[in-house]
């Protein structure tokens, strides 16, 4: 089996120069070459794409501008070209979440085991499909590992087994799909020589079955692994993983940039920022009114002030809430819009009456809910529904004119 070559590169511009790169090299001059290029995401697939196309990273080739031949792919879409046929073949339809839920409440109604009593709850339901999810990519080993670790978690890996078991009949998964590609190209070297040179661009955390997938390949054609690196082995943990379930070194982590280089020099100094830790979006709103409250008594404006929050809901309404307790005038968006006031409802609801072709039901629901007054009082609505039902009224304008 060919050797998995790696070459660490940083993120950004640098990683797409490398790919630019790597395609070139693997094309060796011939523009219709085919290259197949796996990337994490599909919108990581477009990016490079439209990159290398435009020329603005440099040419492909030297015959022409643009670029041919090439597929961006990711794993899954990778496995789906090499395997869908073979699991058709055999009878068996793509699985989706509503086919898996069922197959764990069949196994949840047989034998609950220690989820009797919440073995109807959704809760219940929504967390054991999670944790098939996860323990699918795992050997029988290391389920039967897990499995001796106490009692819930052996519970958890018997019903992850029984609904294996009820689903293979029919269904298959990804790592089902993943297998049945690798078996593919183990048997058939040909499906592995029309994918061209590989190059794995700035992989993630692949599972155990997508990195079997890519070592299959390279049995018979050459990878490169462009892996990105930061320098943080915290922040590379998932790409070093990769790397050792594609059986190859992890590289050396990058040099952090020269002072200066790609750096954007602060505009604040040091000493006039503080960091807080709070347990919630509550504890961070007061502590935020606290520093407001503790800036306008040393002196500074409150026009001279501004709380910026990442999202509306909830800092929003929480900071309307804590600073109007703290007595300190607010200018900034409502957190309430006026299509949740009554005004505004009602003016929907009134602009809502033509589509619904002033329905008689539709109409009287408006007017109930509508903060409205007829010559000064409130309407009245039931004597209006009396007397709209004796005349007979359905629907349509004309029918609410002349009845």
């Amino acid at each position: 089996m060919p050797p998995i070559a790696v070459t660490p590169v940083p993120y950004g511009r640098p990683a797409l120069a490398a790919l630019r790169e790597a395609v070139a090299t693997a094309k060796a001059g011939d523009p219709l070459a085919p290259v197949t290029v796996i990337v994490p995401s599909n919108h990581v697939g477009v990016t490079a794409r439209r990159l290398l196309a435009s020329d603005a990273l440099g040419p492909v080739t030297a015959v022409g501008r643009g670029v041919a031949a090439v597929d961006f792919l990711t794993v899954y879409r990778l496995a789906e070209l090499l395997g869908a046929a073979t699991l058709a073949g055999r009878g068996l339809r793509p699985v989706s979440i509503p086919s898996l839920s069922a197959a764990v409440r069949q196994v949840l109604g047989a034998a609950p085991g220690l989820f009797a009593p919440v073995a109807d709850h959704p809760a219940t339901e929504a967390a054991l499909v999670a944790s098939y999810r996860e323990l699918r990519d795992l050997p029988d080993a290391a389920l039967s590992a897990i499995a001796r670790t106490g009692p819930r978690a052996a519970d958890v890996v018997r019903v992850h087994r029984a609904t294996r078991a009820v689903l293979a009949e029919g269904w298959s998964d990804e790592e089902d799909l993943m297998a049945a590609a690798a078996e593919r190209v183990a048997a058939d070297p040909q499906a592995a020589a029309a994918l061209g040179p590989v190059v794995v661009h700035l992989p993630q955390l692949l599972t155990l079955h997508a990195a079997a997938l890519v070592r299959a390949v390279a049995g018979h054609q050459t990878v490169q692994v462009l892996a990105g690196t930061t320098g943080d082995p915290r922040a590379d943990a998932d790409v070093a993983t990769t790397l050792a379930r594609l059986d190859v070194p992890v590289p050396a982590p990058s040099e952090p940039p020269p002072a200066g280089v790609g750096v954007v020099a602060p505009t604040v100094a040091p000493d006039r920022t503080r960091v807080a830790s709070a347990s919630d979006a509550d504890d961070e709103v007061r502590h935020a009114v606290r520093q407001v409250v503790a800036a306008a008594r040393a002196g500074t404006p409150l026009d001279r002030m501004a709380v910026l929050h990442p999202a509306a809901d909830p800092y929003a309404r929480l900071l309307h809430e804590h600073l109007t307790s703290a007595g300190v005038a607010v200018n900034g968006p409502s957190p309430v819009p006026l299509a949740s006031r009554a005004a505004g409802r009602t003016l929907i609801g009134l602009l809502a009456l033509p589509e619904q072709g002033w329905r008689r039901q539709a109409v009287l629901d408006w007017l109930g809910t509508a903060p409205l007054r007829h010559e000064g009082r409130p309407v009245p609505v039931a004597a209006w529904e009396r007397l709209s039902r004796e005349a007979g009224v359905v629907a349509g304008r004309d029918q609410w004119d002349t009845r």
